[in-house]
């Protein structure tokens, strides 16, 4: 197996997802540089607002952010991403209005109640564990205003080219192999463009990304299944503390 549970740390998986991104981080901006429309749509609705990505990539919120008079705070965790990101919004005309942080999503270093808005978008599914993943989403909440909204999407297994694979290991039907992870749910998914890298996702099912929502103290709003993405919006609805 690429992961064996008895042998790597939670600590392991993180630090193998920043060196991934560390690496193809050139070759993934060029596949992610259109938002997607639940994307576009939460934007023009938050703005103008002081908003912040967590798991911001290669910067195509930031960039929307700008366009549309927000302050934006992009945190990623892989200093690629980050540079990458950098010289994107540069290419682009834009040299202020934003703020780029290299951290852990599961903690911070930003102020309580300091964003009006949030976005985590295909990124709380690397976290290895169900507990990395809520805590994550309690620091989101923290650094929310009382009444700061947040869009969440997440990868699931119940799109074609993960199903069989995910239902015949929950169902006993084959051994581990080299794209399981730890626990049911948690994927190997290469990329092969430029070099071959292995990025850890946790592939959500049903009620799952609400159920972690709930847990964080997040007031979930709406949630929905686009076919290969579970969605879901929630909002702060009290004050922080710590």
């Amino acid at each position: 197996m690429f992961f064996d549970p008895g042998v790597i740390g939670l600590k392991d998986i993180k630090g193998e997802v920043e060196s991934t991104y560390d690496s193809i981080s050139p070759f993934f901006h060029e596949h992610r540089k259109r938002l997607w429309p639940p994307m576009a749509s939460f934007i023009e609705e938050v703005s103008p607002c002081k908003l912040i990505d967590i798991g911001c990539g290669t910067g195509r919120i930031i960039l929307e952010g700008i366009k549309r008079d927000c302050s934006v705070t992009g945190v990623d965790i892989s200093t690629g991403q980050l540079e990458t990101a950098r010289s994107y919004l540069k290419e682009h005309g834009s040299l202020e209005g934003f703020h780029l942080v290299k951290a852990d999503m599961e903690d911070l270093p930003l102020p309580d109640d300091t964003f009006d808005a949030s976005t985590m978008i295909a990124s709380l599914h690397h976290l290895p564990d169900r507990i990395s993943r809520v805590r994550a989403l309690v620091e989101a909440k923290r650094v929310l205003k009382p009444g700061g909204r947040i869009l969440i999407s997440v990868w699931t297994w119940d799109q074609d080219r993960f199903r069989e694979h995910h239902l015949s290991r929950i169902g006993g039907e084959r051994e581990l192999d080299d794209l399981d992870g730890p626990e049911p749910g948690d994927h190997m998914v290469p990329w092969k463009d430029g070099e071959l890298r292995y990025r850890f996702y946790h592939l959500y099912g049903p009620g799952e990304l609400e159920n972690e929502i709930l847990s964080s103290t997040l007031t979930l709003t709406r949630s929905y299944f686009d076919g290969k993405n579970h969605w879901a919006e929630a909002f702060n609805d009290q004050k922080n503390s710590r």
